[in-house]
């Protein structure tokens, strides 16, 4: 028997039937060692490898335990007892697992980026920043972690050192989608849209079914302002899976800015049947209706969209505008105020140097004028 396995925490999942039942087989000769030596600590630890290796994680869990009464000295048991931990979801238990194998063995890799992943997962991200670099500085060509490192930096909000991680990540190896896709997301938040481009085009050479990277790849065309590339681009993620409304969503803006006004009605009519609750495409939708010169529904969409998200300036300045559209100048000052209320440096600016609200402007200085008014004469009366 050997006693020195590291699971493979995937390993389960793809065990032919013909692992399985070999790896069945050798437990009950496990079991049969242990009947007649209960205190055999290679026959319970490869007991305990084998139930977590077919995936019978808590007989597995119960076995590490025993195996580990026996012994509590071996780093790579202690490291497998996390991971089926982990498989358990007692993320704080398997966290001092894998601190108990450092312990015994400081320069464990496994154990050190496991406990990096756990950190992550259990969104200790500073921490787990910190333990990535730890386990870097024990294997600095595995190219995961780099990966991983630099997610925990994204949740952290420190971008830029996000960048170099994924940049060296993919250095290391280049031939993982995931790497370059959330390289290029980054890339893309961060404004530099050309090298957005080049990793979404790495991403897709690789997996060219994946429609997030699609999804991803139109909008670094969009913001470079390649229209019909990007079109295209949501072509193959909504044929790729037609049940995500944020593809669908994404397409009817690219289609909005191609003035292919009724297209774009149409898709962001599929994005809202997938999912209502999404108040930027209600928002996108009652633009497209504005443009189409249909400003009751476009109002409406609206008013949708701020059911669900109810302080936007955007919505109430345009809701303004159909009002005004409409001849209903009432309604057009009262969302036109909630605008400015909102977010006065932008729309009290937007609004003046708009034609079709600047009579309405004056309406609103008229009244506000008389408030001040009657607000002197109020105090005047006081006074006296």
């Amino acid at each position: 028997m050997i006693s020195g396995q590291v699971i493979d925490v995937t390993s389960a999942n793809r065990l032919s039937t013909e692992q399985d039942d070999r790896y069945r087989l050798e437990i009950k000769i496990c079991d049969r060692v242990i009947k007649r030596y209960p205190y055999h600590y290679q026959a319970w630890n490869y007991r305990s490898y084998l139930l977590a290796s077919i995936g019978q994680y808590e007989a597995a869990a119960e076995s590490y335990r025993h195996t580990l009464s026996l012994k509590s000295t071996e780093h790579r048991v202690w490291c497998n007892y996390g991971v089926v931990l982990e498989k358990l979801e007692v993320f704080d238990e398997a966290s001092k697992c894998y601190s108990q194998a450092l312990k015994q063995a400081p320069c464990y890799f496994k154990a050190q980026y496991r406990k990096s992943k756990n950190l992550h997962r259990r969104a200790q991200y500073g921490e787990a920043v910190l333990s990535y670099e730890q386990a870097i500085q024990l294997r600095p060509d595995f190219y995961k972690v780099w990966y991983y490192r630099g997610k925990a930096l994204l949740q952290l909000n420190r971008n830029d050192q996000a960048i170099e991680s994924l940049n060296k990540a993919a250095e290391l190896y280049d031939g993982d989608s995931k790497v370059w896709m959330l390289l290029g997301r980054t890339l893309l938040q961060e404004h530099q849209h050309q090298k957005a481009l080049r990793a979404l085009n790495h991403a897709i050479r690789i997996d060219a079914n994946n429609a997030n990277v699609w999804s991803y790849h139109a909008a670094a065309l969009k913001s470079l302002g390649q229209l019909e590339e990007a079109f295209t681009s949501l072509e193959k993620a909504v044929t790729l899976e037609p049940g995500d409304s944020r593809f669908w969503h994404l397409r009817g803006l690219v289609l909005l800015d191609l003035d292919q006004l009724d297209d774009a009605q149409v898709s962001l009519t599929t994005a809202l049947k997938i999912q209502a609750y999404n108040h930027q495409a209600w928002l996108a939708m009652g633009w497209a209706l504005q443009k189409m010169a249909d400003y009751s529904r476009a109002i409406e969409a609206y008013d949708k969209s701020l059911a669900i998200e109810p302080d936007q300036p955007f919505a109430f300045y345009n809701q303004a505008r159909c009002y005004a559209r409409l001849g209903q100048d009432m309604w057009a000052l009262e969302h036109l105020r909630r605008a400015m209320s909102l977010d006065p440096n932008i729309y009290t600016e937007r609004a003046y140097a708009d034609p079709l609200l600047q009579s309405i402007l004056q309406d609103m200085e008229d009244d506000d004028s008389g408030e001040d008014l009657e607000e002197i004469e109020l105090i005047a009366f006081d006074s006296n």
